[in-house]
């Protein structure tokens, strides 16, 4: 698949699937594309265009020096919807993928037909307790410090409910392994990781939820509380966003879309057929 240097700068690996209506996927901090392969565009694909991509700084796509900003990841979706032809797209923002697409949706409102955020939030602004100011959290800084940057981001995701529950990691062991696996082999190293965390705990885009107006789906897992509490995040998402439906997961945490991804893709489906538009190619 095709490496293609954009408007913004950098050199940005990005993978299109399938035909129908366009969707981005943009994944959560630090994360490559790949992680989308086995869970998502398979059954995305048949139904959607579906778009993935390295975000700067991870996998395929150049790690410039310098400041990361949410702003400029938007500008950098923006710049591969140009590349590819889009006026617009479904947006799929996990994580801090939603802080990109919310970025994305008020820098360009008419670039966005739909937008889903997973498991996100909006900004410390609602946030609790330290992680109430922008800043990279103690809690995170102490751990890098006392783990190591590798054994930080493996025990995040094999040894803690931050992505799966206990009762899957112990029943699927090797599958949680196995996800990491995939997960590091695009993930992005040291020192992007380092700017794209500053860059995700730097952003604060709270103040600016009620100017967002194109058809938005909050979606959770009711356990998605470790670490940072994204329930309640994405509670203020719902209470702020004018129109914004909610869809809660029952059991889930981080990762229901590796968990339980029959469920999410069918979702992520049904919220894309009902707000199907006229999407064209740009001028």
């Amino acid at each position: 698949m095709p490496k293609q240097r954009i408007s913004t700068g950098i050199e940005l690996y990005y993978e299109t699937h399938g035909q129908g209506d366009p969707i981005v996927l943009i994944p959560g901090t630090a994360f490559g594309g790949n992680v989308w392969d086995s869970s998502q565009v398979p059954a995305l694909s048949q139904d959607l265009q579906v778009i993935t991509f390295d975000q700067r700084g991870c996998g395929r796509t150049s790690a410039p020096e310098g400041v990361y900003t949410i702003e400029q990841m938007a500008c950098d979706v923006a710049a591969l919807l140009d590349h590819l032809g889009l006026e617009s797209a479904h947006v799929l923002g996990h994580s801090m993928g939603g802080r990109i697409g919310l970025a994305l949706a008020l820098a360009y409102p008419d670039r966005v037909c739909s937008l889903i955020l997973a498991a996100s939030g909006s900004g410390p602004a609602i946030r609790s307790g330290e992680e109430c100011i922008p800043g990279l959290p103690y809690r995170m800084v102490n751990e890098l410090v006392e783990m190591g940057f590798e054994e930080y981001v493996r025990d995040e995701v094999c040894e803690t409910s931050t992505y799966f529950t206990d009762d899957y990691r112990k029943q699927h062991p090797d599958k949680v392994r196995a996800f990491f696996d995939m997960v590091w082999e695009q993930h992005a190293r040291w020192p992007a990781f380092l700017r794209l965390i500053m860059a995700r705990h730097s952003w604060e885009g709270t103040h600016r939820l009620g100017d967002i107006s194109m058809p938005t789906l909050v979606m959770i897992g009711d356990n998605d509380t470790v670490g940072s509490n994204h329930v309640s995040q994405g509670q203020a998402l719902i209470n702020r966003i004018p129109g914004a439906e909610q869809v809660i997961l029952k059991g889930q945490t981080h990762g229901h879309f590796w968990q339980v991804p029959d469920e999410t893709n069918a979702l992520i489906l049904d919220w894309v057929e009902r707000h199907r538009g006229s999407i064209h190619a740009a001028a």
